[in-house]
């Protein structure tokens, strides 16, 4: 990724540091909140290994209160603002602020596909070869609540939008896509359903090639933004000059959205590996926040990560120790694993400790990050949320949906993740689809944007910030099941190891497979562990 753009502060040695850079943008979000924390964070020496406890510790300083919770948000974006550069042409570094500068600059124009196809006027969700809707849908709903993958409320939320299909005439609507190009977002559905797609992604022929052909053949428009200067192209033919960089045209893209007709949803899709992310999630702050301030009609969307420290409701604590506590085959043998390793392996997803006591609530709190992620991925996603939670008590409408694990092709392309999801499988956690992972996130888009009694709408009362992550959550599983994923995978890997030498399940054929093939056939043959089917 080039340095020219959005980028992280140098230090005294002239680096750019992004593990600085992020246990100081943690320590300011801290102070007055836990000032014990703000001084105690900036002297870990090991961050790689160690961060997940910092960001938890600071999410339970969040949990404490509504202001604790905000106060810690602003204070954490404004402590990002504060310390990041943006870099020019000459590789000097100037104030964040000055990304919005375009002057001198070539502002883009808009070239507009439309689509012929007939709207689609039900919800379909695309699921392991089937493609659900109506009674079929809602019984799949009803399934994954019962087996603790999605939270209650996924299923209240999409079973509306199953019942009220005239929700879904999005041609009332424009969606910005920052990353429209991204396996998670959920670009075919909203063009699907008749919405304007304004596609921000880089400058990359064969994505907006791709793109540009599911437009013309959906029932929808998308709107293109190409460089004013380029060659005039029209159609399918913009694909060789359209795109953006949010990293390099932070003030072209704000300047672009700003003329977009609206109303307008902006959401936040784009990904980028190791501290690129924390770039990325910079960058959409500073034009999201320039963006509010020029558009009276803004709204928002975001994806959260399952893979994050949560809030979670009191209920799927309830239902996971009611999981820990059933005599089961699998369970009593998770817990004579715990017994001999002394606490190391298989413990209990909660323990009494995990319940936070608020002034209105009771919660539990879930560490699921997966440390190989990285720290870069942890801050890069928390700024994100704290920019939902700032701009929903700003009174600006903020749809959150915390989607599953997910196939992606990231994840595909690394062995220690595809390989953990393989594990986490087997221990209750549903991996999904990017195509149904999709529809989910679109479905629920949808409801937020037409059910005014939605958690999405800054009017409805919520008794914690947290309570719009907990909303049609969907983690896969992960804050349901009996046992904590991070100690028990790394024991089942070894196992699982082992069976497969001792066993000589890997013939020749098998061998010569790439590794996501041979990942992905285990994973869909795995059986379901027993106390996925305990009643909730």
């Amino acid at each position: 990724m080039p340095e020219f753009g959005v980028n992280f502060p140098r230090t005294a040695d002239g680096a750019r540091s992004s593990t600085l850079t992020g246990q100081a943008i943690l320590a300011e979000a801290a102070r007055g909140v836990d000032n014990a924390f703000a001084g105690e964070v900036l002297e870990q020496s090991d961050w790689r290994f160690t961060y997940p406890k910092w960001f938890g510790r600071l999410l339970l300083a969040e949990a404490a209160s509504t202001e604790a919770s905000l106060q810690v948000a602003r204070q954490g974006l404004a402590a990002a603002r504060e310390r990041f550069v943006t870099v020019d042409a000459s590789g000097a570094d100037h104030p964040v602020a000055e990304a919005l500068d375009t002057d001198g600059r070539d502002p883009l124009r808009t070239v507009e596909v439309t689509g012929h196809d007939e709207r689609v006027r039900e919800f379909i969700v695309p699921y392991r070869g089937k493609h659900l809707r109506g009674v079929a849908l809602l019984r799949q709903l009803d399934e994954w609540v019962h087996r603790g993958i999605v939270e209650p409320s996924l299923a209240d939320a999409l079973g509306a939008v199953v019942r009220n299909p005239d929700w879904l005439d999005l041609r009332d609507r424009t969606i910005a896509m920052i990353g429209a190009g991204s396996e998670m977002g959920p670009c075919l559905q909203l063009l699907g359903w008749g919405a304007t797609v304004a596609a921000v992604d880089l400058p990359r022929p064969p994505v907006w090639t791709r793109l540009l052909e599911a437009a013309s053949s959906s029932g929808g428009r998308m709107l293109v933004p190409v460089p004013s200067a380029s060659p005039v192209a029209t159609g399918l033919d913009a694909a060789g000059h359209a795109g953006a960089d949010l990293l390099m045209d932070t003030g072209l893209l704000t300047d672009w959205l700003t003329g977009i007709e609206g109303p307008l949803t902006l959401g936040n899709y784009g990904y980028a590996d190791g501290a690129g992310f924390v770039r990325l999630s910079v960058a959409f702050d500073v034009l999201f926040t320039e963006l509010a301030a020029r558009r009276s009609d803004l709204s928002a969307n975001y994806l959260a990560t399952p893979a994050d420290a949560f809030l979670v409701p009191i209920r799927a604590v309830d239902m996971a120790m009611r999981r820990h506590d059933h005599a089961s085959p699998i369970v009593n043998a998770g817990k004579a694993i715990h017994a001999a390793s002394r606490g190391r392996w298989f413990k209990p997803n909660y323990t009494e400790e995990a319940i936070v006591e608020t002034a209105n609530e009771r919660f539990g709190f879930l560490d699921a990050f997966i440390l190989v992620q990285g720290p870069n991925y942890a801050l890069a996603k928390r700024l994100q949320r704290w920019r939902m939670m700032v701009a929903r008590a700003d009174g600006i409408l903020t749809s959150v949906h915390v989607a599953p694990p997910t196939r992606t092709r990231s994840v595909s392309s690394n062995p220690l993740m595809l390989e953990r999801d393989l594990m986490a499988n087997y221990m209750g956690v549903e991996t999904f689809d990017p195509a149904t992972t999709e529809a989910l996130a679109g479905g629920i888009l949808v409801h937020d944007l037409r059910n005014p009694a939605s958690p999405a709408n800054p009017t409805t009362p919520l008794g914690h910030p947290h309570e719009a992550f907990m909303f049609a959550a969907n983690p896969g599983g992960r804050w349901r099941v009996p046992f904590d994923i991070a100690s028990s995978v790394p024991l089942l890997t070894e196992l699982h190891h082992v069976r497969l030498r001792a066993a000589g399940l890997v013939d020749k054929v098998t061998e010569r497979l790439p590794l996501s093939e041979r990942m992905s056939s285990q994973l869909d043959r795995l059986p379901r562990p027993k106390w996925l089917r305990l009643e909730d």
